[in-house]
């Protein structure tokens, strides 16, 4: 990403050509201190944004295997079927929409024995859920009372292309959602490596199992796992998986990051999207801080 900061002159003019993105200074008359005013929010966002883009490598073949935004919200006084009020234009992108039903039994009054007894109660079964999904059952977006989630699976290129269909779905949804207080906002990303040689976890792996001792595991291994959960304030918090497989002549390692915010907003588009561009920099600071620069060149070949 190119950057440029430029400062007009009195006329206005600007003799550089602009870049991808162009940060205009204005100078501070009456005339023009209402319009930075405005946008100075706007200009330090893009500024922000480029910071965070140079701060971290760019991977040729990124690892990610399953790309995952949530939002839990409160129901207030709707119904599963007010949120799937879009339904026809969501199909018209996820063609393939399953029903998940829930059911409750009560033996009410009844008397289990051991053996073979007849028992009667009643059930109360219920729709719980809709999921839609492409043709492919790559992209999904699952709707259950108080929870919507949008799950990719195809191949992952950036995260502008993520952030974009995130906002796409909220956008279909924000009718009805615009009333309701968001109360947690989550992004899930799971990372395989699949590696021809695993020798050595920390070649690959800055955290790990580890002893008090050297020696005490004997290395290589076929199969471990463990659970971080990281907390980064009052309301932010990470939990992390790693976990390895050898199966075959495959070596799999699977690093999943989870990172949420227990915030809570009254639903917007743009006030979701800052909270996604946090949450982004607290996954790569957990994913870059945690992989040896071995591992990103492998990342990185053809």
């Amino acid at each position: 990403m190119q950057s440029t900061i430029y400062r007009t002159s009195s006329s206005g003019q600007i003799s550089a050509p602009p870049p991808e993105i162009v940060i205009i200074l204005l100078p501070l008359n009456d005339s023009t201190q209402n319009i930075c005013y405005n946008r100075r929010k706007l200009i330090f966002l893009l500024f922000e944004l480029y910071v965070m883009e140079m701060n971290w490598p760019i991977l040729k073949h990124p690892p990610v295997d399953v790309a995952l935004f949530q939002l839990k919200f409160d129901m207030g006084e709707s119904t599963l079927n007010d949120l799937i009020s879009c339904d026809a234009e969501i199909k018209r992108i996820l063609p393939i929409r399953r029903e998940s039903v829930s059911s409750e039994v009560n033996f009410q009054n009844t008397k289990i024995t051991l053996g073979i007894s007849q028992v009667t109660g009643t059930s109360k079964t219920k729709v719980a859920g809709y999921l839609y999904t492409s043709t492919d059952q790559k992209s999904k977006i699952e709707i259950r009372e108080g929870v919507f989630t949008y799950i990719e699976e195809h191949p992952y290129n950036n995260w502008d292309i993520f952030i974009g269909d995130v906002q796409k779905y909220l956008g279909y949804f924000s009718k009805t959602l615009n009333t309701h207080t968001i109360q947690r906002t989550s992004i899930r990303f799971i990372n395989r490596f699949v590696l021809k040689e695993f020798n050595n976890p920390i070649e690959y792996f800055k955290t790990t199992i580890s002893t008090s001792e050297d020696g005490a595991i004997p290395y290589p291994i076929s199969q471990y796992s463990f659970n971080m959960m990281i907390p980064v304030n009052e309301n932010i918090y990470s939990i992390v998986k790693q976990e390895f497989n050898r199966i075959s002549d495959k070596n799999n390692y699977i690093f999943d990051i989870d990172v949420l915010d227990q915030s809570n907003l009254i639903f917007n588009i743009d006030t979701i999207l800052e909270v996604l561009v946090n949450l982004r920099q607290i996954k790569n600071k957990i994913f870059f801080g945690n992989i040896t620069d071995k591992l990103i060149e492998l990342c990185n070949w053809d």
